[in-house]
């Protein structure tokens, strides 16, 4: 669960999943865009669970969500390559208005291990908006709000866009990860994250955009 974000009335609490989980396993839903978003009722316990489908699977997934109300959130879908690298840039990180209003609940009332099931699969298995509506489910709306990559004044330049913060007047922080500046070259060794766009290290940011969508 990569993002967790408290509706305004301080009723519910809300967490997205990064990515499909394994369920039943890894090799099960290689193709699967399906997500999973959790409410909580903090007064009451009682949970609910909504379908949310990425736009496709070469990205890493969901890195962070933020209530607008009670019903609709903003989320972050990226990959987790470098903005404006002269090889092999970052083609995707979008923000997206959600809705969970009309989503069908997928909670198991039975608590199964997998939870509900539909004609046998997961709701992972169902693997896109297709496999959903042929199960009946409904999932949460998405409404494309911002580009990183097109819709501000300079290039982003990070890879992991990570954090978001909605202020009044609709003005949206966004947050990048700058993983303490160093990346791992793996046996333990390290480097400095240098950013291909500027041949600079990778420090965090934030970046303050009007949305005109809310």
């Amino acid at each position: 669960m990569e993002g967790l974000t408290i509706t305004p009335d301080g009723k519910t609490l809300v967490g997205i999943m990064q990515s499909p989980m394994y369920n039943p396993s890894k090799s099960a839903v290689a193709n699967s865009l399906v997500l999973r978003i959790l409410t909580f009722d903090i007064a009451s316990g009682a949970t609910k669970q909504y379908a949310y489908l990425m736009e496709n699977t070469s990205i890493t997934g969901v890195s962070e969500i933020v209530a607008v109300n009670a019903t609709t959130f903003l989320t972050i879908e990226r990959d987790g390559l470098y903005g404006g690298a002269p090889t092999n840039p970052s083609t995707f990180k979008r923000i997206y208005k959600t809705d969970i209003s009309q989503a069908t609940d997928i909670s198991d009332a039975s608590n199964g291990t997998n939870g509900k099931l539909y004609g046998g699969k997961t709701v992972e298995e169902l693997n896109n908006l297709s496999g959903l509506t042929t199960a009946g489910i409904t999932p949460v709306s998405k409404t494309l709000v911002l580009d990183l990559l097109k819709d501000l004044p300079n290039v982003y330049p990070h890879d992991k866009a990570e954090g978001l913060a909605l202020l009044p007047g609709n003005i949206l922080a966004i947050s990048n990860d700058d993983d303490f500046g160093v990346v791992d070259n793996g046996s333990n060794t390290f480097a400095a994250k240098i950013l291909p766009a500027t041949n600079k290290v990778d420090h965090n940011t934030i970046y303050f955009v009007k949305l005109k969508l809310l």
